[in-house]
């Protein structure tokens, strides 16, 4: 299945629902794919915690065991995650296909700290600190979240209105997606593309204009940055390191084109994630 997001727009909606709720959200793909920029840095509390790596894979494990429980229930889920804030995931569907995902939390419900298995078995956190970072946090009541839950259930149907992100299911760009995305790490050029799904190049930059508004080339980029953000978000490697596996020509050109589509480097972005 083939899904385009425009990522600009998606980035200013989101951060406009930041601004005015508080609450720091992210647009997922239908594979728990990071695909927006995030709002906002990771709070305090969330960084101090991940700077364990046990507490870090808690985190990781937390988040994937909340989308998939959306995904099955086709509605948005709710819980709190194994250090005390509540997170919530919210499908976004077209039809009977889920499309990407709003996931958003990081909210305090309890003002009184309540400290968890991981950190008590923690030798690196310093449990004062960890009161500290959680009592800086916001707190919200009931009400209030189901207040932001809500309108999430409009930024879906905004998103999907004004087109943001979507199906497309035209063959020859389905085939075309399919070699692109199977071969990113390697040198990609449109007379390779063409000739291995046998269609010509004017054919396939027509296709590729109309659909997505870019070149081929620019389309290559975008899908290396979103595999990129995959690995900034779930694996150690190193910005050298993820611009190797995803077909980039350095590190430098890598950074560039990650700072033109997301908005700041990759360095940046890696130390403010979580899944």
């Amino acid at each position: 299945m083939l899904i385009s997001y425009d990522v600009q727009k998606i980035n200013k909606v989101l951060r406009d629902f930041y601004n005015a709720t508080g609450v720091r959200i992210n647009l997922y793909s239908e594979t728990f794919t990071p695909i927006s920029c995030r709002q906002n840095e990771m709070c305090k509390y969330c960084q101090y915690i991940q700077k364990d790596i046990t507490c870090k894979k808690a985190c990781v494990a937390f988040d994937d065991v909340l989308l998939q429980k959306s995904l099955k229930s086709m509605k948005a889920e709710r819980d709190v995650c194994p250090f005390g804030l509540m997170n919530i995931a919210v499908p976004i569907y077209s039809g009977n296909s889920a499309i990407g995902f709003l996931f958003f939390g990081h909210i305090k419900m309890n003002p009184q700290y309540s400290e968890s298995k991981y950190s008590k078995e923690s030798s690196y956190h310093d449990k004062e600190k960890l009161k500290e970072y959680y009592g800086a946090l916001s707190l919200f009541n009931l009400e209030q979240i189901q207040s932001v839950t809500n309108l999430a259930q409009i930024l879906v149907s905004h998103l999907l209105t004004e087109n943001m992100l979507k199906i497309d299911s035209g063959e020859i760009l389905q085939k075309a997606i399919a070699y692109i995305n199977e071969n990113l790490e390697k040198d990609l050029s449109i007379k390779q593309i063409s000739k291995n799904i046998n269609v010509s190049k004017s054919v396939l930059y027509s296709k590729f204009h109309s659909r997505f508004s870019c070149t081929i080339g620019e389309y290559i980029n975008k899908k290396r940055i979103e595999k990129s953000i995959e690995l900034l978000t779930k694996t150690n490697l190193s910005v050298e390191e993820v611009s190797q596996k995803c077909g980039f020509s350095s590190a430098s050109y890598y950074t560039k084109i990650f700072k033109q589509q997301m908005g700041i480097t990759p360095l940046k972005f890696k130390k403010s994630q979580t899944i």
